[in-house]
């Protein structure tokens, strides 16, 4: 639990050293209960860095455990780990085949209860995301909803930006103007109190897309700016060369210095 504490904070060194200590032990003892959970964890905290073939193989790792076991929750946290990689790659079919079939475990009346509300809540988010990404904008509400009512009522910060963050982007997509700064505005405000980075830059830049798509500039910048500040800040305290490489090359970290050029002005993509 302190690495995954460490990793939502985005200290990510005393994260990879928490878990590094707690898989060995969990290994050398035989423990087939943890091992699979410290795979699961690790995999999250080298996908939050942009190291998504390590994160991929951890989470592999993790779901053949968790189904060896017949572990719904620990394989089905892994699979929901492997469909958000999927789509962040853009392979549409695979994340949607990793993501129905949790959702298949959920529906399921014999699934064990044992966190099914926790990663039910992370299916529906990353179930409106694969939609919002095939252009089912009816369907990523209909999902972003559910993520959202979820979230609310066991106050699952994570996932309420997440949820706030996709029903903005939606709104975005159909110029609904009002309504995504409104969702953005949600977001960003859960955002800045759980202090989790990736969540921060991702919505300051989903803000900073909105206004350039509003012909703002400045506001735009401004936004950009502030994802960038986000990334540069958790650079400055990261030392693991290997996961500060990854978090430097990551396709969206470049996207985010893209926008703001190599000086930190706005390059006006």
């Amino acid at each position: 639990m302190a690495g995954v504490n460490f990793t939502g904070q985005g200290a990510y060194d005393r994260a990879l050293a928490s878990f590094d200590e707690g898989l060995t032990l969990a290994e050398r003892v035989g423990d087939e209960n943890y091992t699979p959970r410290y795979l699961n964890s690790l995999g999250w905290l080298y996908m939050e860095c942009g190291d998504l073939d390590r994160a991929r193989e951890l989470n592999q790792r993790a779901a053949e455990g968790g189904h060896r076991r017949g572990d719904h929750e620990s394989f089905a946290n892994a699979e929901l780990n492997l469909g958000d990689i999927a789509l962040l790659k853009g392979d549409l079919a695979l994340a949607r085949d990793y993501l129905e079939g949790v959702d298949h475990l959920v529906r399921d009346p014999t699934t064990s209860e044992w966190m099914r509300w926790r990663y039910s809540i992370h299916l529906f988010a990353s179930l409106g995301e694969l939609a919002f990404a095939r252009g089912d904008l009816d369907q990523a509400r209909r999902h972003a909803d559910e993520c959202l009512e979820r979230a609310t009522r066991t106050r699952s910060g994570k996932y309420l930006v997440k949820g706030w963050r996709l029903l903005g982007q939606i709104a975005q997509a159909r110029r609904m103007w009002e309504n995504a700064d409104n969702a953005l505005s949600e977001a960003l405000t859960v955002a800045e109190f759980i202090g989790n980075p990736t969540q921060l830059w991702a919505t300051h830049m989903a803000r900073g897309q909105l206004h350039s798509l509003r012909h703002a500039p400045q506001a735009a910048q401004q936004a950009y700016l502030a994802a960038r500040s986000v990334i540069d800040r958790t650079k400055s305290g990261l030392h693991n060369l290997g996961l500060r490489a990854s978090l430097e090359s990551a396709p969206l970290i470049r996207r985010v210095y893209e926008s703001t050029g190599p000086d930190g002005a706005q390059s006006g993509r």
